[in-house]
């Protein structure tokens, strides 16, 4: 098998590097599998001055770029994700949490996180709540209730009558879609500093994934990296975008 790594993501770098514990770059046997890896640097002495002094300047001026194309390094981030501005700390709570729930089952997990806004400061804090799917109604209801208390969540209003049930359970309201809701949700999202909670892996994951299938025309890819920030998208826009809350409307 050749490859040009793409991102850990990759399910060649899950399997066959994080699974076997081997760092990428490695020349080595490991069980039935050998590892070669080779870059320009094993062949420097055939190469011309131009070429490494090129080289040299995309190392000191782009040393992402020169470890991934070069180097051959895994990538961290994919391309063209769509957020940018975001860093790992403690969730810090404003005084008010709201929460954003997306809804899935079989393949894709529900979702919970709270969100917790400071406007002075332009920053978002974010802590994830929930991943998972197979999920049915009384499940989430309790690990709603659990993690919200009396908080308003806002879920996905695609699912109406799951969030008539689980009205049983927690403060739960649908919600706000319509034409470019969703390019003003993350439009809303990037006018912040997104700080993650370092428990939240499945975001910080998303994060690393989200991107633009076509930059010019704001258009997100859909690869399955959107679960969570879907609810994100939800939490904020509610809150940022909703002057009159508790006043639902879904075109």
């Amino acid at each position: 098998m050749v490859l040009n790594p793409a991102t850990k993501e990759h399910w060649i770098y899950q399997r066959f590097f994080q699974e076997s514990g081997i760092n990428g770059g490695s020349n080595e046997i490991q069980g039935d599998t050998t590892y070669i890896h080779t870059t320009y640097l094993d062949n420097i002495e055939n190469l011309g001055e131009s070429f490494l002094a090129s080289m040299d300047v995309m190392k000191e001026r782009r040393p992402s770029e020169y470890n991934h194309t070069i180097l051959g390094g895994w990538r961290e981030k994919a391309e063209g994700v769509i957020f940018t501005d975001w860093s790992i700390g403690q969730y810090v709570s404003q005084g008010l949490d709201v929460f954003g729930a997306d809804f899935g089952f079989s393949t894709d997990p529900s979702t919970l996180l709270s969100t917790s806004i400071d406007k002075a400061n332009k920053r978002i804090y974010v802590k994830e709540y929930l991943n998972k799917p197979n999920m049915n109604t009384s499940q989430l209801g309790v690990v709603f209730s659990q993690s919200a208390g009396r908080s308003t969540i806002v879920g996905d209003s695609a699912e109406p009558r799951l969030i008539s049930e689980l009205k049983r359970y927690c403060n739960i309201v649908p919600t706000i879609k319509g034409q470019g809701s969703v390019n003003y949700g993350i439009a809303l999202l990037q006018d912040y500093h997104l700080v993650i909670d370092p428990s939240s892996t499945n975001i910080i994951k998303e994060l690393n994934n989200y991107q633009w299938s076509d930059k010019k025309s704001e258009t997100p890819l859909q690869n399955g990296f959107d679960h969570q920030l879907d609810a994100l998208r939800y939490a904020v826009s509610y809150q940022l975008a909703n002057p009159n809350k508790g006043k639902y409307y879904i075109d």
